[in-house]
């Protein structure tokens, strides 16, 4: 039996001159920004200028069996498309020289072969759909169609580095030198595989330089390329789903945490492997996955979206709790999140929600959302939903247990609590005050809209006071310790807070008695404030507190 792949070293160039080579149809398209073509371009100048080789990592490429004149781009099509694009402004470069001949044998040799069947010039890389119009117009000298797609900053990017290199006719030889040191001396290791599967598995396990896909890319061919009859419908899920994520990396959360609320915890290093697993071979279970995929998206959407259309289903507000998802960065609960949306009926589901964001916020406060373990955790409560074993909020708080504190333990915590953000404080004190205004038997809902920019976090102890506003250096300390603390933080619309940061107490107290939030109301009826009146407020916010996120 043949082995299916093979490895050696190559040279860049060299790979555009040695063999036709082309981008998968379903692979990204060109993606460099200029940040990335500018360190391209200076660290081969400073290999030239040192006269030394160059390693730009790995290239996978795989046989093609619809193409047998054509071997595919697994990885490396960012450096190979960007090698091209800079061999082309070399040879344009040296016709801005008048210097045709060298200009013609660097096309001939690098970019343009000329095929007998189809009696014509075909390019050496051809690119995929998304950009071998623009790709080809360039080698073409045409004028570029779109001057903000990203291989037409490539091309004048580097041809305003050779101009540098080459200003004049006396210094052409640079430009060949350029393209000499890509054929000869920038180095890579190849491995060819018999096909796209095998090259899949050859670049998960290569650490790679250059990095070019995704482990998302890497999914989208996998699936692909296994989908066979279903492809166009696969297609046509994968274009859907990978539309609603600007960038690869929150595509690549959706499809873990989605896995996670199945199978349990997986690391995004090891989510290719774990997927090919579990999805295994064949048409169907491409298909079926995707489907199941598609499914997950909009629950996964619109609990990112408080304002989705999906929540309309239910008479439960989850808005505030969405929000805590969102400003705490309750990453970690997202499988169970989904699991119970795509299990339970919405409203259950939506009363659940607020339940996980309640459970989350106190193990945030105690500490128990870093590391590993509350992800764990979560995927395997997500688990247990998914498979149906578990069916009530019972049944998921004993799944948590572990992660929730006791109301002892919570108490504690938000008592001697330390800095909080602003944007934090604003939903954690309105949910005190909601619980405070409810226990007064007093109406919630003319409370204004903590989320919005209309409402502002105002420090107590003015954030700037120096020591001098202090008895003592130990009591400065303790005001320093706590002055980003709830404690020191009251809600207040902005329309009372402008020029109160530096004010003393007794001129906030006034604008405080005309808020619309009770807490801050109240604090107006004080004449005076010391830490001590501090202390006392976190004792009180940690009795609210209890009561606005319960242990049950």
């Amino acid at each position: 039996m043949a082995d299916p792949a093979q490895f050696g070293h190559d040279r860049l160039a060299h790979l555009l001159s040695d063999r036709l080579l082309s981008v998968p149809r379903f692979q990204r398209g060109y993606s460099w920004e200029p940040a990335n073509v500018t360190e391209f371009l200076d660290d081969l100048k400073t290999a030239r200028n040192e006269s030394q080789p160059y390693f730009m990592g790995t290239v996978v490429l795989a046989d093609d069996a619809a193409d047998p004149s054509r071997q595919s781009i697994v990885d490396g099509q960012q450096r190979l498309t960007t090698t091209a694009i800079l061999v082309t402004a070399v040879r344009d470069r040296l016709r801005q020289l008048d210097k045709l001949e060298p200009a013609n044998v660097i096309d001939k040799s690098f970019l343009r072969t000329f095929d007998l069947e189809e009696e014509d010039n075909v390019t050496r890389l051809k690119l995929n759909a998304e950009d071998v119009r623009i790709y080809e117009g360039i080698l073409a000298d045409e004028p570029p169609g779109d001057d903000k797609h990203p291989i037409v900053t490539c091309y004048r990017m580097c041809l305003s580095h050779l101009t540098e290199i080459a200003p004049s006719e006396a210094h052409y030889r640079d430009l060949i030198n350029v393209v000499t040191h890509l054929d000869k001396g920038v180095q890579v290791l190849l491995a060819v595989a018999s096909g796209l599967p095998e090259a899949y598995v050859i670049f998960e396990t290569l650490n790679d330089r250059g990095a070019d896909l995704t482990t998302a890319d890497l999914l989208k061919n996998y699936l692909f390329s296994q989908s066979k009859t279903y492809l166009d419908h696969v297609e046509q899920q994968w274009s859907a789903i990978s539309r609603e994520f600007d960038k690869p990396e929150d595509l690549v959360k959706f499809i873990r945490h989605e896995h996670s609320s199945r199978e349990g915890k997986v690391t995004t290093r090891k989510l290719y492997k774990v997927l090919q697993s579990s999805i295994g071979r064949g048409q169907k279970r491409v298909r079926d996955y995707v489907g199941r995929l598609e499914d997950s998206l909009q629950p996964f959407t619109a609990i990112r979206e408080p304002d989705s259309e999906f929540w309309g289903r239910t008479d439960i507000d989850v808005r505030d709790s969405l929000l805590a998802f969102r400003r705490f960065g309750f990453e970690s609960s997202m499988p169970l999140l989904l699991a119970i949306l795509n299990t339970w009926d919405i409203t259950p589901a939506a009363k659940m929600v607020n339940k996980i964001a309640g459970w989350s916020v106190r193990a945030w406060f105690t500490g128990r959302l870093g590391g590993g373990t509350a992800e764990e955790v979560f995927s395997d409560a997500a688990v247990a939903v998914s498979s149906e074993k578990s069916r009530t909020q019972d049944h998921v708080f004993e799944s948590l247990a572990k992660l929730i504190p006791t109301d002892q333990e919570f108490r504690q915590a938000v008592i001697s609590s330390g800095a909080v953000s602003t944007g934090r404080a604003k939903y954690l004190l309105a949910q005190m005050e909601r619980q405070h205004l409810a226990a007064q038997g007093m109406s919630v809902e003319a409370q204004p809209d903590w989320s919005g920019k209309s409402v502002s976090v105002e420090h107590v102890i003015a954030r700037s006071s120096t020591q001098d506003s202090f008895s003592s250096s130990a009591d400065y300390e303790r005001f320093q310790a706590g002055r980003d603390s709830l404690k020191n933080y009251t809600l207040l619309e902005r329309t009372l807070n402008r020029k109160l940061e530096d004010k003393p107490f007794e001129e906030k107290a006034q604008a405080y008695q005309q808020s619309k939030f009770l807490l801050t109301r109240e604090l107006g009826q004080k004449t005076a404030w010391t830490l001590a009146d501090s202390d006392a407020r976190a004792m009180e916010l940690a009795k609210l507190a209890i009561a606005a996120w319960p242990y049950r």
